[in-house]
């Protein structure tokens, strides 16, 4: 199904797209918009007149997601060569208009329903975490600077009164979750530069079976395994058991219980929170994947905690 509502490359104003094809010193013959994500921004893989092959990402300036484009900006033009992740070429804001340009990736989202799709995302976050410990970019933003805002939403429900339709479970439990989420900004110290973004839509399948991390707005300084933790519920959400690969993976498993229970907590509250609100204009499908999320999040931390 298609997530997002995007432009495509011929609706970008002129400036933009004269200026990017100076910088790239070739003319963009054909784009074919990508609709995964969801964001209404430009995604488009586009066909060069040299023979070769770019992916631009293209956003008004004024638009409220143009600060995360401005800060994967930052991050993905100074990652280190060593971590699985698509090359940033340039970037650039003319004509009121923020794009970025990356090499393209011949590939395509893993499918976590498939065991070796599932295992090659896997090994892609040990190797990310790996290179990325200690935080190589000493400008990187702690992961309460992102996350903070948003990781408070079983605090908010209590005080402000739960959304309509939150179930038993979650309503019988509010005060719990809530002293549980609190916990979360201590439990997730750490000194590893994270993507903290992962779904499979943000990840690349490449033919020679290594996945990509891709789209690093939201990257941020924190414990090694938020990684993985973050990425489990799209796990999840492919019918696998979060509990199972947490119990193995060499992030999680060495990690403190109760560290884990409560950044997912903290995540389970996000997502029942925000999915219970309006969608953006942009964005027309974004609460309906977070409900989804708040779903899985929910049952894997009533299994984790016990709690009735």
């Amino acid at each position: 199904m298609s997530t997002a509502r995007r432009l495509t490359w011929t609706q970008l104003p002129p400036g933009i797209r004269e200026a990017v094809e100076h910088r790239l010193g070739a003319a963009v013959l054909a784009a074919e918009s990508q609709d995964g994500g969801f964001t209404d921004g430009v995604a488009a893989r586009a066909e060069l007149g040299d023979g070769t092959r770019v992916f631009v990402k293209a956003l008004a300036a004024e638009h409220e997601l143009a600060p995360d484009y401005r800060a994967e900006a930052r991050v993905a033009g100074a990652l280190p060569a060593a971590v699985p992740a698509s090359r940033l070429r340039f970037s650039l804001e003319t004509d009121d208009w923020i794009a970025l340009v990356y090499d393209d990736v011949e590939g395509r989202h893993p499918d976590f329903g498939r065991s070796e799709d599932l295992a090659a995302a896997l090994t892609c976050v040990e190797r990310m975490t790996s290179v990325l410990t200690p935080n190589p970019l000493p400008s990187a933003v702690p992961l309460t600077t992102p996350l903070g805002p948003l990781l408070r939403g079983w605090r908010t429900m209590r005080a402000e009164g739960a959304p309509a339709g939150l179930g038993p479970w979650s309503a019988r439990n509010l005060d719990r979750l809530a002293d549980l989420e609190s916990r979360w900004v201590e439990a997730t110290e750490g000194d590893t530069l994270l993507h903290a973004d992962l779904r499979h839509d943000n990840m690349l399948l490449t033919p020679d079976g290594t996945v990509l991390a891709v789209d690093w707005a939201w990257a941020c300084v924190g414990a090694d395994w938020v990684e993985l933790v973050y990425l489990l519920p799209a796990i999840a959400a492919a019918g696998r058991d979060p509990e199972e690969i947490a119990a193995v993976h060499p992030l999680t498993r060495r990690a403190d219980p109760a560290a884990v229970d409560a950044f997912l907590c903290a995540l389970a509250g996000f997502y029942t929170l925000s999915g219970s609100l309006p969608p953006p204009s942009w964005s027309p499908h974004i609460r309906t994947h977070e409900a989804w999320y708040g779903r899985l999040c929910r049952t894997w931390l009533a299994r984790r905690t016990g709690w009735s």
